[in-house]
This record gives structure tokens, C-alpha cells and sequence, in this order.
């Protein structure tokens, strides 16, 4: 089983829309709601890093 997490706001429809595609498929993910708190600059860091992009992509 494949672990999933979503950087979810409540207010955007996108995340809302991804989040409820997620759950629709049988997986109750990992859901952060990134603007109550908010990740370190360690945990930014290391999702930059997992995407293999630069961090100016970001």
C-alpha cells in the first residue's frame, strides 16, 4: 500500500477536489493543513530535494 500525503486548504477547490479524488479511490491519506502549520525549512527542504527539481521550480 502506498502511502499519501496532501498538503490540503479547505478554501482552494483544487485541494478539495484532489483530496476527495484520493478518498474516492479506497485511501484515507495523510492530510496537513499546511497553513495552520506550516512546514519547517527542514521539511520544505527535503520535499524540494524529492522532487529532484531545483529549488527555483518551487
Amino acid at each position: 500500500m502506498t502511502d499519501i500525503t496532501i498538503y490540503h486548504t479547505p478554501n482552494c477547490g483544487t485541494s478539495r477536489n484532489t483530496l476527495a479524488m484520493i478518498r474516492n479511490s479506497g485511501i484515507e491519506p495523510r492530510v496537513i493543513k499546511y497553513l495552520k502549520i506550516p512546514p519547517s525549512r527542514v521539511e520544505l527542504m527535503a520535499l524540494i530535494a524529492a522532487t529532484g527539481k531545483p529549488v527555483r521550480d518551487a
